[in-house]
């Protein structure tokens, strides 16, 4: 059996989802210690986990192989940056939470490459399996027919994953494009704002909430992520982070301007009954219809995400999604878009209203009230 590699985490609040992937048995990964500032939280996961807590990088021993920097980038105000810089030194090989900025992670990456080691960004949700679904149809549907659109209905803290998401399963970003959005009335605050251009030379319609809340700014999204790519043959839509995606195409009923005997439905049933346009559902959803709650996803797709991202670290050849010409384009997509959208709306929200009709509910009683399914 090949030896494991030996990783630390660096971070213990959205790190807890890193020590959770790497607590569970695996033969590729040994969590081997925790980097953080030594509060409650980290101490106690340190003795759940039974792994040393270390609160410098300079504390860590010798024979570390990858450390997961799960703390905020310079870009946002956090000392992630600064932490890989100090790891990658030392040889060991960085998995950095994102978002981080591309000319840190054109500067990482050459740190990296001079140290003999390796430096990734993981924005995480394209490995989820819901988005991994979506890249997967939707590159092998371009292989047969150019997308002739994109709609993409996301947040400000969710645009730096949508553009992964949209870059992996179109093959880059570029040439890409964007018009500076209409500004709301004096007064009013409207959440999303709105932007058209092109993606991979792709026309794309943008939604893209700015409203924000400072003392909570991970939280009150309107939508995660829902991103529709198709054309005439049909689209695929992530109808959220994840799931279901679902594919649908607009109805097309052949010889339907005729006049002739063959046009009609009543008169020839027959004729359209061997029409492949007819016998095709107006739409699918790939996969479970019913995504996971919450629970579900910290124990099952967040960990997969994890797991994927650290082999993909260490995997040869390198993917191209972790190439510097690809953080180059996404980067660029990214800042512009930012800088189209404007500063941010600030507003305090509540915590976010129960649905009604409760949605559960809901989809239970439309089953008993239509058993057959018509």
């Amino acid at each position: 059996m090949s030896q494991k590699f030996r990783v630390v985490v660096c971070g213990t609040r959205f790190g807890e989802h890193y020590l959770a992937a790497l607590s569970r048995q695996s033969s590729e990964f040994e969590l081997v210690g925790i980097v953080a500032r030594g509060s409650q939280r980290s101490r106690l996961l340190a003795e759940k986990l039974q792994v040393p807590l270390y609160q410098q990088i300079g504390q860590l021993p010798a024979g570390i192989d990858i450390a997961c920097v799960a703390i905020r980038s310079r870009i946002v105000g956090g000392d992630g940056s600064t932490l890989a810089e100090q790891l990658l030194q030392r040889g060991i090989a960085v998995l950095q939470e994102h978002p981080v900025h591309a000319g840190d992670i054109r500067r990482l990456q050459q740190l990296a490459q001079q140290h003999g080691t390796r430096y990734h960004v993981n924005s995480m949700y394209p490995a989820l399996p819901a988005a991994a679904c979506f890249i997967d149809y939707a590159r092998q549907s371009a292989t047969r027919q150019k997308p002739a659109f994109i709609e993409l209905t996301t947040s400000l803290q969710l645009l730096y994953s949508s553009l992964d998401i949209i870059g992996r399963a179109l093959g880059g970003l570029a040439p890409f494009s964007c018009t500076t959005p209409p500004l709301p009335p004096a007064g009013k605050q409207w959440p999303f704002r709105q932007m058209q251009g092109e993606m991979a030379g792709i026309p794309v319609s943008i939604n893209l909430q700015t409203t924000l809340d400072p003392r909570d700014p991970d939280h009150h999204s309107l939508v995660m992520h829902r991103i529709t790519v198709g054309g005439s043959g049909g689209n695929v839509c992530l109808t959220n982070s994840f799931g279901p995606v679902v594919w649908s195409h607009a109805i097309y009923a052949p010889d339907y301007q005729q006049d002739g005997v063959a046009a009609s439905w009543l008169l020839s049933p027959e004729q359209h009954q061997q029409s492949h346009y007819n016998q095709q559902p107006t739409a699918i959803v790939f996969g479970r219809p019913q995504a996971p709650n919450l629970i579900e996803a910290t124990r099952h797709d967040f960990p997969l995400a994890i797991l994927t991202a650290l082999r993909e670290l260490m995997a040869q050849p390198q993917p191209w999604w972790q190439q510097p010409e690809w953080w180059q384009q996404h980067g660029e997509a990214w800042i512009t878009l930012m800088r189209n959208a404007g500063a941010p709306q600030l507003s305090a929200f509540p915590p976010p209203a129960p649905p009604f009709p409760e949605p559960r509910h809901y989809a239970a009683q439309i089953v008993m009230d239509n058993p057959d399914g018509k």
